[in-house]
C-alpha cells in the first residue's frame, strides 16, 4: 500500500496553490476548531496531540491556551507548510498508518478533515484514543460529503463537483466518514459523546467558500488526467464558481467529542 504522503500529499506544481487553500481553511474553519476544543475544559499544562497539522494554526493556539506548563505534539506528513509556534509545540514528522504513537500521553487529542484520506482510519482513530490518559478527550472533525456532492448546480462544474466531492480519483478516500465517527467513539467506549455538525453558504471572495475552490484548483488537472473531465469543463467549472454572485452549500462538517473513561 503506499505511502500516506503518496495517498495525500501536495504535487510540486500544488505546492502555492495548498500553502493559500490552508492559510483560508484556517481563517474560515479555525473560530469553530477553536470552540469546540475549549468545550472540553482545555486549560493550562494539558498536554495535546494536533493530527495532521497542516499550517499548524491550531497548534499555535493550543500552545497559547495550555502555557509554558503545557506541551503540544503537532505532527503531519508534511510539514512545508507549518507555521513557526511556541517553544511548548514539538513540530515532528509524522506518518500515523505506520510510525509509533505515545500511548496514555496525552489529555487531548484532535484531528481535522484528516481521516476521511486514510485508508487505516479505523486502526488510526484507536491510535488515538490508545494515546489518551484516563480522563482525557478526543475530538475528530471531518465531513459529510453525500449532499454536498449532489446538491443542484450549473453543468459543467456540476458533474465536475460530484467527482471531485466524492473522491473519485482517491480509491482509498471516505468522503462521509463524518457520519460514521458517531458509532466508532461507541465502539471505543466514549464518555459524555457530543455530536456538533455545521453547514454553510459558500461564495467566491469568502474564506467559507475559497478553501474549496482552491482545491478544485488542485483536483481538476487530476480529473482531467484520469479522462473523467475535459480541460474545457473544467476551465469553465472554475470560471463558475468564480462568478459574482455565486452562492453553494457546503459539505456537512461533523465534530465528535469524547472522553476516556477514567476507570
Amino acid at each position: 500500500m503506499p505511502l500516506a504522503k503518496e495517498r495525500y500529499g501536495v504535487l510540486d506544481d500544488e505546492v502555492e496553490i495548498e500553502r493559500r487553500r490552508l492559510g483560508i481553511l484556517a481563517e474560515a474553519r479555525d473560530p469553530r476548531t477553536r470552540r469546540i476544543l475549549d468545550s472540553t475544559g482545555l486549560s493550562q499544562d494539558w498536554r495535546c496531540w494536533e493530527l495532521g497539522a497542516g499550517a499548524g494554526t491550531v497548534s499555535a493556539w493550543l500552545g497559547r491556551r495550555v502555557g509554558p506548563g503545557g506541551s503540544v505534539w503537532s505532527t503531519d506528513i508534511d510539514l512545508q507548510f507549518h507555521r513557526p509556534v511556541l517553544p511548548n509545540v514539538v513540530v515532528e514528522h509524522h506518518d500515523v498508518t505506520r510510525d509509533p504513537v505515545p500511548e496514555s500521553a496525552f489529555d487531548l487529542v484532535h484531528t481535522r478533515a484528516v481521516l476521511q484520506h486514510l485508508p487505516e482510519r479505523d486502526q488510526v482513530i484507536e491510535a488515538m484514543w490508545d494515546a489518551l490518559v484516563p480522563g482525557g478527550w478526543l475530538v475528530v472533525e471531518d465531513g459529510a460529503f453525500a449532499s454536498f456532492a449532489e446538491q443542484t448546480l450549473p453543468e459543467p462544474y456540476a458533474t465536475v463537483h460530484r467527482y471531485a466531492s466524492t473522491g473519485a480519483i482517491s480509491e482509498w478516500r471516505d468522503a462521509n466518514y463524518g457520519v460514521r465517527l458517531p458509532g466508532r467513539f461507541r465502539d471505543l467506549g466514549a464518555a459524555d459523546i457530543e455530536i456538533i455538525g455545521n453547514v454553510w453558504s459558500m461564495r467566491p471572495g469568502e474564506p467559507d467558500g475559497d478553501w474549496w475552490f482552491l482545491a478544485l484548483e488542485r483536483a481538476i488537472p487530476r480529473l482531467v488526467k484520469a479522462g473523467l473531465v475535459t480541460p474545457e469543463d473544467g476551465e469553465t467549472a472554475l470560471a463558475q464558481v468564480r462568478a459574482p454572485g455565486f452562492v453553494m452549500m457546503s459539505s456537512v462538517s461533523i465534530a465528535v467529542i469524547g472522553r476516556k473513561p477514567s476507570n
